[in-house]
């Protein structure tokens, strides 16, 4: 409060690509709506915002400061003057009606207590700027509950990852093994050059083998983590970076058969899509 007066500022966000702002002001102060958009605007990145200003605090009953409405002679004479020229020029026909004069804008002003306006600027200025840094620390404190789940949950994929990289080697022996067999079984008897089944073997291994997959995709989680420590708007890095990682779990699905590999692949997409749905709410 000053001077009697208490103004009342109030910033709500939500969740935007881009940055976009409206801004609702009392009608002494319409004209400083620039400059509550800009004490915005170069504190945050993004976001959908919304500013409400308002006389008197929450529960009390409005009071904005007195004020005459009046017209603008100067303004008002400077439109006469113009759209008669426009008539003339142009020979058009018919008059300039009261309703289309007076919407005109700038033809009426409301005339303030008396007040010095770089006071109401001020008052505006300190209100605006007070908001924003509560908005602020709201936003860094889910920031950091968000930054931990998501540490979490990239820890749980990375945990999937590790138990798919034990087993993939496993699979692909067993499934040499099985090859073997079946050509033993098909050969009735009669000996397959060994050097034979064994590039058959490296073929298999080769096609079944998800172990590059799985070190790029740790090396990713990896990254995340440095983004989500280091950077102080990650938000693009790390939708590109879960790009990169949906596409190692796809290789890695498409590449094996086995039940618990494919168990876990599941997991970790459903995992990725949560991350993804979390990320998009950072900048």
């Amino acid at each position: 409060m000053v001077d009697g007066l208490r103004l009342a500022a109030e910033v709500r966000s939500v969740n935007h690509r881009f940055s976009e702002i409206s801004a609702r002001l009392p009608r002494a102060l319409s004209a400083y709506e620039a400059e509550a958009r800009k004490i915005i605007q170069e504190r945050t990145n993004r976001g959908k915002i919304s500013l409400v200003v308002t006389w008197g605090g929450e529960g009390e009953e409005s009071r904005e400061p007195a004020g005459t409405l009046s017209i603008d002679e100067r303004t008002a004479d400077r439109y006469f003057e113009l759209l008669q020229t426009v008539k003339r020029k142009y020979k058009l026909s018919g008059d300039v009606d009261l309703g289309t004069f007076a919407s005109l804008p700038s033809v009426f002003v409301w005339e303030g207590e008396g007040r010095d306006p770089e006071f109401y600027l001020g008052l505006l200025r300190q209100v605006v700027s007070a908001a924003t840094d509560d908005l602020i620390r709201m936003k860094e404190t889910e920031g950091a509950a968000l930054r931990r789940d998501l540490e979490a949950r990239v820890e749980g994929v990375r945990g999937r990852v590790s138990k798919i990289r034990e087993r993939a080697p496993q699979k692909v022996r067993e499934t040499a093994e099985k090859l073997r067999e079946r050509i033993r079984l098909l050969l009735n008897g009669d000996e397959l050059p060994e050097e034979r089944i064994a590039q058959e073997v490296a073929l298999l291994a080769d096609r079944l083998d998800s172990t590059e997959e799985c070190v790029r995709l740790e090396a990713h989680c990896d990254h995340f983590r440095k983004f989500l420590e280091e950077e102080s708007t990650p938000g693009r890095k790390l939708n590109f970076l879960l790009q990169e990682m949906n596409r190692e779990i796809n290789t890695i699905g498409s590449k094996s058969s086995d039940v618990s590999i494919v168990e876990q692949v599941v997991e970790v997409k459903e995992e990725l899509e949560r991350i993804r749905e979390q990320v998009q709410n950072i900048e």
